[in-house]
């Protein structure tokens, strides 16, 4: 083993033990704390089943999926120009490549729950702020993605399509996006997953969908109904995953 490996590992285990007691943490601390009596664990062990056929709760649920659509189709539309720019091989001039890497740069600094806060205090309560913030987080994510696959493509087709006097625009119609398209629709339909998810979290701040129906049972403390919620986001999610994995490698 290196010295340099010996030393990052060394490193490592330093600022883990000065994070652990910097923080307090503690496992006796966890394990006790979790045997005192709970209301939210009593309410998973007798959880709402009734739930999971709720209408409000599958209205709630229909507006998240609906949110997660609308945010993937907008912002993966929007990541496909701005992958193509992010790259040197797909950016027209230096000025657009360094100006779409430092707008990718910036989106992708500021997470989705910042983004829903910010577009609550900015168009008020509701989906619009969820649609919103999926759309930028969408944004950051398939265009990250699909940048990433830019840089591994045979530019032989590129060189080809320039030799032949193609312009930018055709060079990237004919030689760079078919070698990248099943790759960026296997991302959106990453990217859907992790709308669907992350839709349910954006509603804790104002941002609609599920998660908005969530925290009104946990300010409740109605616990029961809570787990309920999460059993049946579960089962939803679950099934889109295994769908999105089908199609995914179907195209990859």
């Amino acid at each position: 083993m290196s010295p340099f490996a010996i030393a990052m590992g060394l490193l490592v285990v330093v600022f883990t033990a000065v994070t652990v007691y910097a923080t307090d943490f503690s496992l006796a601390g966890i394990v006790e704390d979790l045997g005192r009596p709970n209301s939210s664990f009593a309410g998973l062990l007798h959880l709402d089943w009734t739930q999971v056929t709720n209408t409000r709760a599958l209205s709630a649920f229909v507006e998240t999926v609906q949110m997660a659509v609308i945010g993937t189709i907008v912002g993966g539309f929007a990541a496909l120009p701005l992958a193509l720019w992010n790259s040197r091989v797909g950016a027209p001039n230096n000025a657009v490549y360094t100006i779409a890497k430092a707008f990718n740069n910036v989106v992708r600094a500021i997470p989705d729950v910042l983004w829903a806060l910010l577009f609550v205090a900015m168009v008020g309560i509701g989906v619009l702020p969820g649609i919103l913030s999926l759309i930028f987080f969408s944004i950051a994510v398939t265009s990250k993605l699909t940048s990433d696959v830019l840089d591994g493509i045979d530019l032989g087709p590129v060189e080809a399509a320039h030799a032949t006097g193609a312009g930018h625009t055709a060079m990237l119609r004919t030689a760079i996006v078919p070698q990248v398209l099943s790759s960026y629709i296997s991302f959106l339909l990453y990217n859907f997953e992790l709308n669907l998810r992350a839709s349910a979290v954006l509603g804790l701040v104002g941002a609609g969908g599920i998660g908005q129906l969530i925290d009104f049972y946990r300010n409740a403390r109605a616990w029961r109904q809570v787990w309920g919620l999460i059993v049946l986001f579960f089962i939803i999610t679950f099934l889109v995953e295994r769908l999105s994995l089908y199609f995914r490698r179907r195209l990859v």
